[in-house]
């Protein structure tokens, strides 16, 4: 029973991958199932990083300051997306407030990566 499985799977395989990975240049839009299976892709090069109250950084990727912000920095971030339009739009998108925005770092690839709470 077991091979198959194994060889209905293998038989069937080569067909799903090829309809997904033919498929995705023709789509100009996110499909529903995509959005389901990978998530949502916004491809606006900004990268939103949620920090809550109980939100502990194991992996020391977080800066401290990020963690445990000052309110001068929260007001700076804040600042800086109110004069960037593209950061406002892409942040409207993930429906995060300007006002919960925590930091807002500048990427080597030019992008932006939004801490908020």
């Amino acid at each position: 029973m077991k091979m198959k499985n194994a060889a209905v799977l293998a038989g069937i395989l080569p067909w799903i991958l090829a309809a997904t990975v033919g498929a995705a240049p023709a789509l100009a839009d996110q499909s529903e199932l995509s959005r389901i299976l990978f998530g949502r892709s916004f491809n606006d090069n900004v990268t939103a990083v949620k920090v809550g109250p109980s939100w502990h950084d194991t992996d020391g990727t977080v800066p401290f300051f990020v963690q445990k912000p000052h309110p001068v920095r929260i007001r700076t971030a804040q600042a800086e997306v109110a004069a960037d339009a593209g950061l406002r739009d892409a942040l409207e998108l993930r429906k995060i407030a300007a006002k919960n925005v925590i930091w807002v770092q500048t990427a080597a690839n030019g992008g932006k990566i939004v801490y908020y709470r």
